[in-house]
């Protein structure tokens, strides 16, 4: 049984100084992401990785709050901005990106300039999330851009390197020929119980995980049978998967997944 969690503290907005989304998106789904990644402890942080990175707004923000940036600018009171473009209909995680960056605490280690990596099958979403990154003070050399399906081309040189991994899939249960459509509705469209894009991220987020203290944070509702992928994860991988924030979104709960490695990766 997941536990209800209390949401751990404010929005990014108000925190950090960090404009995110569009006007109109769900603000319930924007702080659970943000509220998720304010409580752990990380060792070491030499990488990043966001699957699905939409504006990109997620990663910019941890990107700050590596390098001692967004402290700063709640002191001084200057906002940050998420580029104004539009994002287009397919890009993953539309409406959803700012859910799920709040867990790292100010004990965290880094190196000087920590690797932050995100992917996306749009080419929209990839050239405003590195606008993004620009208007935020992110140099370019340390956010690296990718477009394509999941992490697919990153497989390869990160195996076992990635620190910390967010990812919010598309979870709404829907007829799998919505999913991945051109359409609006990609969005959301999970198919079958909202799994189809989770279930085909799992292996490649076991891979990518550093072991033993690579953290991955991915958002799920009710729908997708979260304890299914508990059990998948841990039989599979041995990455183990508990709850580690959950909150009401008007209609529906949403759960941030912790999910990690209890062995180094190997294939199966």
């Amino acid at each position: 049984t997941y536990l209800l969690i209390d949401a751990i503290g404010m929005d990014m907005d108000a925190k950090m100084g960090i404009k995110g989304g569009e006007e109109g998106e769900s603000s319930e789904h924007n702080d659970t992401y943000v509220d998720g990644l304010m409580a752990r402890d990380h060792a070491v942080i030499n990488t990043t990785l966001e699957i699905g990175c939409g504006t990109g707004v997620p990663s910019v923000y941890l990107a700050m709050r590596l390098r001692g940036m967004a402290d700063n600018n709640e002191n001084d009171g200057r906002g940050k901005e998420v580029a104004d473009d539009t994002i287009p209909a397919n890009a993953q995680k539309e409406g959803d990106e700012n859910n799920l960056v709040d867990t790292i605490t100010t004990t965290t280690t880094t190196t000087p300039n920590p690797l932050h990596y995100v992917t996306d099958i749009n080419s929209d979403a990839i050239r405003i999330a590195k606008s993004t990154a620009e208007k935020n003070g992110i140099p370019i050399p340390d956010f690296q851009t990718h477009q394509c399906d999941l992490a697919s081309t990153l497989l390869e040189n990160l195996t076992n390197k990635v620190d910390i991994l967010l990812f919010n899939p598309p979870y709404v249960p829907t007829p799998d020929d919505e999913v991945g459509s051109s359409g609006i509705e990609a969005s959301w469209a999970g198919g079958t119980n909202g799994r189809i894009v989770l279930d085909r991220a799992l292996p490649q987020i076991a891979q990518l995980l550093a072991y033993p203290h690579g953290v991955a944070y991915v958002v799920a509702v009710d729908d997708n049978f979260p304890e299914e992928v508990a059990r998948a994860m841990e039989e599979r991988y041995g990455v183990r998967v508990v709850p580690w924030m959950r909150r009401r979104a008007r209609n529906e709960f949403l759960t941030i997944l912790k999910m990690t490695p209890t062995r180094q990766f190997c294939e199966v």
